[in-house]
């Protein structure tokens, strides 16, 4: 009995995640040419701090989360992963002492191996929506993460860039014109690395090739509802508001004229969505990768070119497959069980 408790528990709670995932392979693309950037995208883990939810609760998810990612560092071994925001559930909320706590658990849980590079945008569970900006929660991810909110990330001449959404309001406030410079610095860059008529004389631009950039971000760009989605696992059709579900539509047209990119990526709607958005360009919002948050959690498998890419969605096992091992553990064992005193009644019996 106590071998079919540890066979069951071996199998729900690691095995488990290498069957479900080992289904998942990297995308190809058609004409492709070198060696392509692969990166793992995944969004909204959600970390529970020390308000909501219970401790028990928080053990489970954070448990899960921690065996799905090792497992897919090691099936798929990426050269970068991408978090798009909300690591934290409550990481606008908290004391800087707990908050230091909370980094470092959140790098425990999400540990890469060396050749893995980590690349975190910021959420508004992470530092607050744009209303509840303040330089506090800002500055310690900025500290931890090493994001300053907008950046640009050049691997093998693909061009990722990373937006801080609370700071796409355009409404002169503080973090929203530090937005607007950095978006104007790498907009700069990009047009230096087209035509060289546009390098100022002396500039002190990061000199790059140019291609068009990929678009990183917590909320998605501007879309009405799912209902535009071209595949979505939303169970429902709500509309969107601008500013705090999506970019406003201004938002999303300043990111298109500043940096024209050629796709997006995206979360905060804890929902996987595929889109053409109003900048003609496709969009992966990305689910949550929290059982806490979706029955069904995902993440991408991504490949890059300098001029193409290639997707490929991955869903973890879900809590039906995890509970659906531990029943069948436990009917075997009360088979076992019944089986034996049947078993010894019919000695005692025979005798």
């Amino acid at each position: 009995i106590l071998i079919l408790i540890l066979i069951s528990v071996f199998c729900s709670e690691f095995l488990l995640y290498y069957f479900v995932l080992s289904v998942c392979k990297w995308p190809k693309i058609a004409s492709q040419n070198g060696n392509p950037v692969k990166a793992i995208v995944l969004a909204d883990t959600h970390i529970l701090g020390p308000v909501r939810g219970h401790w028990l609760d928080r053990m489970r998810r954070e448990w899960q989360m921690h065996r799905a990612f090792q497992t897919s560092m090691t099936l798929f071994n990426p050269e970068v992963v991408f978090i798009l925001g909300d690591l934290f559930d409550e990481g606008d909320i908290v004391s800087n002492q707990y908050f230091e706590q909370y980094a470092n658990r959140f790098v425990r849980l999400f540990q890469t191996p060396r050749n893995t590079k980590l690349i975190c945008a910021v959420g508004n569970h992470d530092v607050g929506f744009h209303y509840r900006l303040h330089p506090i929660p800002i500055h310690r991810f900025e500290e931890k993460f090493n994001n300053t909110g907008v950046e640009l990330h050049t691997i093998r001449d693909v061009q990722f860039v990373t937006i801080n959404s609370m700071a796409m309001q355009d409404d002169h406030c503080y973090f929203c014109e530090e937005a607007q410079f950095k978006l104007t610095e790498i907009s700069n860059i990009f047009k230096c690395a087209k035509n060289e008529k546009y390098c100022r004389k002396g500039g002190t631009e990061k000199r790059i090739r140019y291609s068009r950039p990929v678009l990183m971000q917590h909320f998605p760009t501007y879309r009405a509802s799912n209902k535009e989605c071209l595949e979505h696992d939303a169970p429902e059709m709500e509309k969107y508001r601008e500013k705090w579900d999506v970019l406003s539509k201004k938002a999303t047209r300043l990111l298109g004229e500043m940096l024209n990119p050629r796709v997006a990526f995206s979360g905060h709607s804890h929902h996987y969505c595929k889109t053409k958005t109003i900048l003609g360009i496709p969009e992966y919002t990305i689910a949550s990768f929290s059982w806490r948050n979706k029955y069904n959690p995902s993440f991408l498998l991504a490949t890059f070119t300098p001029t193409q890419h290639a997707i490929e969605l991955c869903y973890l096992p879900t809590e039906g497959n995890i509970i659906g091992i531990y029943v069948f553990g436990v009917c075997t064992i009360i088979f076992l069980i019944l089986k034996g005193l049947i078993s010894s009644c019919s000695r005692s019996k025979a005798k």
